[in-house]
């Protein structure tokens, strides 16, 4: 196999680089972004390095395979690469969706995974096969009611992720929509206005709401909640990288050790962080993934990357600012259609209570 690099400003610049040095049946093997003269000194500030390779003899022979012309899978791959997935996770993705289309004599004549999904058509049934495979391939779960006491829902995650207003959504739905006795709880007593923003929605709501300033405040919360149908905690965000001052919110929930909690993380933050961010939360061992400011990113890929190497199920999404409308439960189409851009049919979104 041939391998070369090719650098430049944007992902889909590189891959239109690959394309015209390799042809469509280049495979992507790497993609990572890279900084300053990294660009061969043409360009300074960030740029992507894609890393490609093509067999130099395919096999039938040059122009053999009959490959089609129009959109094929190979832009599927692509899509997804320029979107941020992972190449192992984005061939894995596309594997899965050509599942869909089963064809054994077509397999022989492209045994190639490059030939095969240049080879293969992609439909108007696109995002449904996409939706499919990401089905198989990450988890998406909706939290479940206990059957006894109220249900404790808390969000924990780096600083200004959002959380406190994801739970002002949470709780509005909760007590508006639902009509569920509904009890708030901060901690963040540290971020100045936490306390007096939650408070807001708490009397808007008719919610009570208590304040813990200490680990040890916490069970007589709970226990002044315990006629609620659900309470929602706000914590104090956290740098992903001060694992010591992570771990310290480990104490307040042991209080409530059958709370759901979910870890807020950011649909801009590169894949690395978002890892990082994983990690270094997971003392206090969420069970579920909100990615918050999906308005505010253009590329979605580490979303798909960290429900897949962490395998936490994902629940909510949140698309801006407004309460309680700005956030919709997760689905694999709407997943799909993040990861497919503009591929995706228009109009699959799933916002909760629709």
């Amino acid at each position: 196999m041939r391998i070369r690099s090719y650098k430049a400003r944007t992902a889909a610049e590189a891959l239109e680089m690959v394309r015209q040095d390799m042809g469509p049946s280049a495979l992507i093997i790497q993609t990572r972004p890279i900084r300053g003269r990294g660009l061969s000194g043409v360009f300074g500030g960030e740029g992507v390095e894609v890393v490609a390779g093509t067999d130099d003899a395919p096999a039938g022979g040059a122009g053999e395979t009959d490959i089609p012309t129009g959109r094929t899978f190979r832009h599927l791959h692509d899509t997804l690469i320029s979107s941020g997935v992972l190449p192992t996770l984005a061939r894995s993705l596309v594997e899965e969706a050509l599942c869909r289309y089963p064809s054994p004599a077509f397999a022989q004549k492209f045994p190639a995974f490059a030939d095969r999904i240049a080879a293969t058509p992609a439909g108007d049934d696109l995002l449904e096969a996409v939706g499919g495979a990401v089905a198989k391939t990450l988890r998406i779960e909706r939290g479940q009611r206990p059957k006894d006491g109220p249900k404790v829902v808390a969000l924990v995650g780096p600083t200004g992720v959002g959380k406190t207003t994801t739970i002002a959504k949470l709780a509005t739905i909760a007590a508006l929509r639902h009509q569920l006795p509904t009890g708030l709880i901060t901690i963040d007593t540290y971020r100045i206005g936490a306390v007096d923003q939650l408070k807001t929605y708490s009397e808007m709501l008719g919610a009570p709401m208590a304040v813990v300033r200490s680990e040890s405040e916490m069970p007589a919360a709970l226990e002044r909640f315990s006629d609620r149908a659900v309470v929602f905690v706000d914590t104090i965000g956290r740098s992903p990288r001060d694992r010591e001052r992570v771990n310290e919110l480990a104490p307040f929930l042991s209080h409530a050790p059958n709370a759901e909690t979910h870890l807020v993380v950011s649909a801009s933050a590169k894949y690395e962080d978002a890892l990082l961010t994983a990690n270094n939360f997971g003392k206090l061992r969420p069970a579920r993934l909100i990615f918050s400011k999906v308005d505010e990113s253009s590329r979605f890929g580490s979303i798909y990357n960290l429900a897949v190497q962490t395998q936490l199920p994902l629940s909510y999404l949140t698309v801006g600012q407004e309460v309680p409308d700005d956030i919709e439960v997760t689905t694999p189409m709407r997943i799909a259609q993040l990861l497919l851009g503009d591929e995706a049919e228009a109009g699959v979104a799933g916002r909760i209570g629709a």
